[in-house]
């Protein structure tokens, strides 16, 4: 492995939530961010990421919250609460109609340039087909938000690639909920507790070193109550923090040679994650170690 993106997911779920995340990119290996914009902490998380240009920005598009247009404008979008009737059930998005599905994902986006300052860079469009997919498409294409760019493995041991223009990029994403992230949802917490992201790399679970560029999801955010209802993902958050901030896991990158960089400096060839590296003298950062 030549270069490691490291993405935390779920950015913007809470703001306690996003007090973990942040603690993992200040102190940690974060370098993209996929960033919720319908939940309780995206205006947090977009205020804070606006002090960190260097970390890039991705669109998580569960669409876990409530809508930010006015949800007398998707009424096929909500339940009886407000909030999107298919936060439990993804199958559910297909139903939805399709101008408002492209109407809503418009609002979340206008709210995040007005005050992230920009809009998310790149996310990921698993099928093509259905009302929520088609909607995604094209708001994606209406703003350059770039798409489906990694080969990644299927759950019957095959490989989607990447999308041709994106395959030179060689950007492999391993797909970590069907392998190593399991554990976390055992019954047995003698299980659970044998999870560990350092661990991951360091015996190279996924056979990573052999990639050119990696990029790895991993959930880093403290728990609070709205969390805790909402997700079966528990104690692999504060694990996740933990092991990103780890000595252990930063050791294993310097003596492998291993350049961190973000999702934007993948795709499009810049040094903003290493330049910020060099900025704050880190030990990471590879051209000293070169």
């Amino acid at each position: 492995m030549k270069k490691l993106i490291i993405r935390a997911d779920d950015v913007g779920y809470t703001p306690v939530n996003n007090d973990g995340v942040f603690r993992a990119i200040d102190n940690g290996i974060v370098t993209s961010a996929d960033l919720m914009l319908d939940t309780p902490g995206s205006l947090d998380a977009m205020y804070r990421l606006r002090e960190r240009p260097w970390i890039s920005v991705g669109w998580h598009t569960h669409f876990w919250g409530s809508p930010v247009s006015d949800p007398e404008e998707v009424p096929s979008m909500i339940n009886e609460e407000g909030q999107f009737k298919f936060r439990h059930n993804q199958s559910l998005k297909d139903t939805c109609v399709y101008e408002e599905l492209v109407h809503e994902m418009r609002a979340q986006l206008y709210r995040c340039r007005r005050v992230l300052g920009r809009v998310p860079g790149y996310t990921w469009i698993h099928n093509t087909d259905g009302n929520f997919s088609r909607a995604l498409i094209q708001v994606c294409n209406e703003n350059n938000i770039e798409y489906n760019f990694g080969s990644k493995p299927d759950r019957e041991g095959g490989l989607v690639p990447a999308d041709e223009k994106y395959r030179d990029l060689h950007i492999y994403m391993p797909n970590q909920p069907v392998g190593y992230y399991k554990i976390c949802y055992d019954d047995s917490m003698q299980i659970r507790n044998t999870y560990d992201p350092a661990k991951y790399f360091i015996d190279d679970y996924d056979h990573l070193m052999d990639q050119e560029t990696v990029l790895t999801a991993w959930h880093p955010g403290y728990l609070d109550e709205y969390i805790y209802n909402e997700s079966r993902l528990h104690e692999a958050r504060i694990k996740d923090i933990n092991a990103l901030c780890s000595y252990a896991l930063k050791r294993w990158i310097i003596q492998n040679r291993i350049t961190l960089v973000n999702t934007d400096d993948a795709l499009h060839g810049t040094n903003e994650y290493q330049n910020h590296l060099r900025s704050i003298q880190s030990s990471l950062y590879m051209n000293k170690q070169q």
